[in-house]
């Protein structure tokens, strides 16, 4: 197990680790925000979610990363303000996220909003060598102390949304940005190149009972293999969900949604590993937990399914 330790710490080096800082969830469709400020305020009322993933279950060092957002609408709803807090563990690489975004929401009507956003960052990372298991014990390239790092940076995106579906835009970190810049091994990279992300939505009723949610979010990244998440929900009588998701060429899912009251959402999904590493994984897992402040009215056909 230490040597596979040793080869995913390896891997994520050489990487870059870029693709791990920008957090894929299984459950993408309810976390927007860690991705897109532009989805500020967009559920109407102030929200809260946590959102917990752990990664390859099983392997030690592999991913795992807790999540909380909270947003809200302002100013006649014409604006809103959202703050994220990502802390993401692997291996022997520690980061950490806070982020503040704006957005300004155009209503044309109908249920039709044209958001446009913005955010900043603060963002720490640190690597414990010292959780480092080489092959030459005595490697004089690996560095005794902990290294760190803390960096600002900022985002942006576009999200569209009716009562029917959505669509959005958004470069999440725009600077290109490191761990630490002068290390003796390469420089282990942190965000090297920018992540752009497309994704989309939609929900209709089959009949009285069921309504068909599905969803996609592309991700490129010049410095990762493209990768497409695809979503497919079925809603039952608006209080639980029972969905399938697929990660292009890496992992299948299944996720469960109950809405306990209008305000309160809980949610489980878990992976199963298409790649190699499912020799040593069963897969990953995921739970959020979602609240919102009082609709008007208290009823569920209130609810805002984006």
């Amino acid at each position: 197990m230490r040597k596979l330790f040793g080869l995913l710490a390896l891997v994520c080096l050489v990487s870059g680790l870029s693709a791990q800082n920008d957090v894929h969830y299984t459950m993408f469709m309810f976390n927007k925000l860690s991705i897109n400020p532009a989805y500020a305020g967009s559920r109407d009322v102030m929200t809260f979610t946590g959102h917990y993933r752990n990664q390859w279950q099983g392997i030690t060092g592999a991913p795992r990363t807790f999540s909380f957002n909270m947003h809200t609408p302002f100013f006649k709803k014409r604006c809103g303000l959202g703050l994220s807090v990502v802390a993401d563990k692997i291996g022997m690489v520690n980061t950490y996220d806070i982020t503040g975004s704006y957005a300004y929401r155009m209503d044309f009507g109908d249920g039709k909003v044209l958001s446009v956003g913005v955010d900043g960052q603060l963002q720490y990372g640190r690597v414990d060598w010292s959780l480092a298991d080489p092959v030459d014990v005595e490697d004089g390239l690996l560095p005794e102390m902990s290294s760190s790092k803390l960096n600002p940076n900022f985002g942006m995106g576009l999200y569209y949304n009716t009562e029917k579906y959505y669509v959005g835009f958004s470069i999440p970190k725009v600077l290109k940005t490191t761990i630490y810049d002068d290390d003796p091994i390469g420089n282990v990279g942190l965000n090297s190149l920018r992540s752009y992300y497309f994704m989309g939505g939609l929900i209709m009723r089959l009949n009285k009972t069921i309504r068909f949610q599905p969803g996609a979010l592309v991700t490129i990244n010049p410095n990762t293999p493209f990768e497409f998440d695809l979503n497919a929900n079925f809603v039952f009588m608006d209080r639980l969900l029972l969905g399938a998701s697929y990660r292009l060429q890496d992992s299948f899912g299944a996720i469960v949604q109950f809405q306990v009251s209008p305000q309160l959402r809980i949610a489980l999904a878990g992976d199963y590993t298409l790649t190699e590493l499912r020799d040593y994984s069963p897969g990953s897992w995921e739970i959020m937990i979602e609240y919102s402040m009082n609709y008007e009215g208290g009823k569920l056909n209130n609810l805002r399914y984006f």
